[in-house]
């Protein structure tokens, strides 16, 4: 499957099945995660034709916010999003929500329960789903390091989570792309992402987005420009070196 970027595709050849994708970045870069996921979703619905390049099937979204710190709009699935992206990419919005399912989870315990009990059960029940597509995999991870808690049993808890979508992934052929925190990084490294080696071995690959801003000058006029650059940190084809591009 396309992601719906030339270069992104390029870099780590598309989305293929029973892979799992991992792009994370600092939270503040949330919005342009979103986007990635948003077009992930469309392109799974898309026809499998070479001009459109998608899986032709059914996608379910997983989305994890927390209430008591997120007061913003933009942490709910966005159906105006949706619909525009929908019809930028050639396809008929109706079309795109009837073939979207929608989970969320509102703490740590109720994301493993919802991935035993709902993700896993519909991936199991419905074949038609192709793609699992998760929203800040390990946002209360990242809530609790961020309150110098002890993360141990989060932890676990995660890893619990992951082996169960792993399992119901692999087993039935499912691409699964999630998005996640980075941790904080000086002198222009590349950060490490927020979960664990656990997380890092599981994931097929990972993939690091940094926004990119500069201005155009047209006379009286400056205008911002903003793209990103995504940076392969991790491929089962490329397991040495890293690969970035740019758009």
């Amino acid at each position: 499957m396309s992601t719906g970027s030339a270069e992104i595709d390029s870099l780590i050849d598309g989305i293929q099945d029973s892979s799992f994708y991992l792009f994370y970045s600092s939270h503040e870069n949330q919005l342009i995660l979103d986007s990635l996921l948003y077009r992930q979703l469309i392109g799974c619905i898309l026809p499998k034709s070479s001009k459109k390049n998608g899986f032709e099937s059914a996608a379910l979204f997983f989305n994890n916010i927390d209430f008591s710190i997120d007061k913003n709009k933009h942490q709910l699935l966005n159906p105006e999003k949706i619909a525009i992206t929908s019809k930028y990419a050639g396809i008929e919005p109706k079309i795109v929500f009837k073939n979207l399912f929608v989970q969320t989870a509102y703490s740590q315990e109720h994301q493993s329960t919802i991935a035993e009990e709902e993700i896993a059960d519909k991936i199991e029940s419905n074949p038609d789903i192709k793609l699992l597509v998760i929203r800040d995999l390990t946002k209360f991870l990242a809530r609790d390091r961020d309150a110098n808690w002890n993360t141990n049993d989060d932890t676990n808890t995660l890893k619990k989570t992951l082996g169960t979508f792993y399992r119901a992934c692999t087993k039935n052929k499912v691409a699964m792309v999630a998005t996640g925190d980075s941790n904080i990084s000086n002198n222009g490294i590349i950060p490490k992402p927020i979960g664990g080696t656990y997380l890092k071995h599981i994931a097929n690959i990972i993939i690091h987005v940094k926004p990119i801003v500069w201005s155009t000058d047209h006379g009286d006029n400056t205008s911002p420009h903003i793209s990103f650059k995504a940076s392969m940190i991790k491929h089962p084809k490329h397991p040495i070196f890293k690969r970035q591009k740019a758009y």
